[in-house]
């Protein structure tokens, strides 16, 4: 299963697999007494409420999610930064990106292009706010545009002087694609969720985060359950 999130047939996320459940969050916090369920009960979803609302965390760090993420690298290096942040130590987190060293940049429309422009915001420096109207935002889309294109172009021309890929690259804008697996336990998952879905979020890493919500929770429904009710951070 995986999702398009800015919807322009390029973006995509996907769960690779996953290891655990809801079962072995209850199982992991009752380790400390030796016991554990064979099923889920009613009881156990009222200890992942408790844990949940207690922010008793280190359960959630025995179940692990491993997704394919392809999205604009300014997209990237922002949930990179996060993903540095939000660690835990002993927990097992994997980044593996695609590294234009390696590999070139092959297509000229591999570049994330936004349909719609958004202002910028008077009351928060690093946010935006409404549309721009309708004829500003053909104007911008065509700029926009238009450097990506003289960025790929360049891109190709110093290829074909001999350049290597590590320094040609530099010329490539930051909304060209690049494509990452990202291995991550329960709670940093919960943890990235939380606050790139919140008030003050950009929207294109919103949209990551709420596919990442809707592909974890046929694994973790209870979890989900009892953290959306809860309207925690972790």
């Amino acid at each position: 299963m995986f999702f398009d999130p800015l919807n322009d047939g390029k973006s995509c996320i996907e769960l690779v697999s996953s290891m655990g459940s809801d079962l072995d969050v209850v199982n992991d916090a009752r380790a400390s007494f030796e016991k554990a369920s064979i099923e889920l009960t009613d009881k156990d979803s009222k200890l992942i409420n408790y844990l949940i609302k207690h922010h008793h965390t280190s359960p959630f760090r025995g179940v692990v999610f491993k997704f394919k993420v392809k999205a604009p690298l300014y997209v990237g290096r922002q949930w990179f930064k996060h993903i540095i942040a939000s660690n835990h130590n002993d927990e097992q987190l994997g980044w593996n990106e695609k590294s234009f060293r390696y590999v070139a940049a092959t297509d000229e429309e591999d570049f994330y292009i936004p349909k719609v422009f958004r202002e910028q915001s008077e009351s928060n420096r690093q946010a935006s706010g409404g549309e721009l109207s309708e004829d500003l935002n053909e104007q911008a889309i065509a700029i926009y545009t238009q450097q990506c294109q003289d960025s790929y172009a360049a891109y190709q021309k110093l290829l074909s002087l001999g350049v290597s890929r590590e320094q040609a690259r530099g010329v490539l804008v930051p909304s060209v694609y690049t494509s990452w697996v990202w291995t991550v336990s329960l709670q940093s998952v919960l943890h990235f969720v939380g606050l790139r879905s919140g008030e003050g979020a950009q929207s294109e890493i919103g949209a990551y985060a709420e596919a990442i919500s809707q592909l974890i929770k046929p694994m973790v429904p209870e979890t989900i359950k009892a953290w959306e009710a809860c309207d925690t951070q972790f």
